[in-house]
């Protein structure tokens, strides 16, 4: 899992990939945790949201990394979840695009 900002940890999600069977790696990139260099071993990609832009650098040195990191796992067809900034990335690793929406923002937060 990938975890952009302190305040969206891996929370319920984490509790019911570990309830499923899977050990939970988490790297808070926000603390400076390094990405893995591969997905060798790893049976499923999770990436967590943020403020960041997915098609922006700025404010955002880990942003190539990580979409790297997801076109590796969408070939090797590592099962991924993208939530809020994951998904925007997502998108952009398979090539589409992520822009600035004009509507409101809601969403759920939930506090460890």
């Amino acid at each position: 899992m990938v975890q952009h900002v302190r305040a969206e940890g891996p929370y319920a999600l984490g509790e019911a990939l570990v309830a499923a069977g899977l050990r939970l790696r988490v790297c808070r990139v926000w603390a400076g945790d390094p990405l893995p260099e591969s997905l060798a071993g790893v049976e499923a990609l999770v990436v967590m949201g943020g403020p960041m832009a997915a098609y922006s650098d700025d404010g955002f040195p880990a942003r190539g990394a990580e979409l790297a990191l997801l076109r590796e796992a969408l070939a090797a067809e590592v099962p991924v979840l993208g939530v809020g900034l994951g998904a925007r990335l997502l998108a952009v690793a398979a090539g589409g695009v992520a822009r600035t929406g004009s509507g409101s923002q809601v969403g759920a937060t939930a506090a460890p």
